[in-house]
């Protein structure tokens, strides 16, 4: 750290000085610790958890294996008791409305690539994925061995960092999850709350590999990839309909983590209604262009979203 900066430092060469890579501390949500040989100070670490910022942790693969995430605490006080006393039927409700949105979702994805599909079965979802990307049609998770699997299990891993960022951010326990269950190690909240974002992934995923008509190879491959996907969810926008602004998938993440502890917090209101609970429409997604753009042309732009 270095007044308000995060400092990534090459050790000194005799020939050349060293190499610092330098990024404001407050613009940090969360550092993929992919490099074999990388080393964090105690206050570094620190600084960035003080702030709510996530560490995820990577083999010499590139595979996530882990976090360094903030303390759990408790900010209000009705989200967590409701949280831990929310009865079946609401877990049930709540849980109906994330798993409906990741399946429009995933039939938007679909519809963007030009690909005729009917997700009445859930199992045509990744056939006509993978059929699209030329690739095995088994959607392969735990040890995936062919590249398109393993981009998409590191992109939901880094999309798992940055909800499980925003459950501590809102108070919420990332172990109590709404439908998927507890096991040793495990964080369901995270991967409930995921669900309707997974197909945002999937579309990066797919425009990338058919913009770049590659075969794969190697370690380099690996690394556009995952530049590709950093720079995508920093660029992703989201419009809703009940919103007059876009907003960035990253801040989309937290909106909706937001949105679901305010379910907990007045529980029996939004037993009647779950309106307020913001989840995201891939149908409305747009490309922000490189440089930015200014408030006018973001109204332009939200006009012409077909939402």
């Amino acid at each position: 750290m270095d007044r308000g900066f995060l400092v990534c430092k090459l050790p000194d060469d005799e020939l050349h000085q060293a190499e610092q890579k330098r990024v404001a501390l407050q613009d940090v949500r969360g550092v993929i610790a992919a490099v074999p040989g990388l080393a964090f100070t105690n206050a570094c670490i620190s600084r960035l958890l003080a702030q709510d910022s996530v560490i995820l942790h990577c083999d010499e693969e590139f595979k996530p294996i882990g976090w360094t995430v903030p303390l759990e605490r408790v900010i209000r006080r009705e989200v967590f008791a409701n949280q831990i006393q929310c009865d079946k039927i609401y877990q049930k409700t709540l849980w109906s409305h994330f798993v409906l949105q990741k399946m429009r979702n995933q039939a938007s994805a679909l519809s963007s690539m030009d690909v005729e599909h009917d997700l009445s079965r859930l199992i045509e979802y990744w056939k006509h994925y993978f059929g699209l990307l030329r690739a095995p049609q088994i959607r392969e998770r735990k040890g995936a061995q062919k590249f398109e699997n393993q981009a998409l299990n590191y992109g939901y891993a880094v999309l798992a960092t940055l909800v499980h960022r925003a459950c501590l951010m809102y108070g919420l326990l990332p172990s109590l999850g709404i439908h998927h269950d507890f096991r040793y190690r495990s964080t369901p909240l995270v991967y409930d709350v995921m669900e309707p974002y997974r197909p945002f992934i999937d579309l990066i995923l797919a425009e990338w590999i058919m913009d770049m008509k590659w075969d794969y190879d190697g370690e380099e491959d690996w690394r556009l990839w995952v530049q590709f996907l950093m720079n995508s969810l920093r660029q992703c926008r989201i419009k809703h309909p009940e919103d007059k602004h876009s907003h960035k998938l990253l801040d989309a993440i937290d909106k909706t983590v937001r949105g679901l502890a305010t379910c907990y917090e007045d529980e029996a209101f939004y037993k009647q209604d779950n309106s307020k609970l913001w989840l995201p429409r891939l149908e409305a997604h747009y490309w922000l262009r490189e440089g930015g753009i200014d408030d006018d042309e973001e109204q332009e732009l939200g006009q012409q979203l077909r939402v």
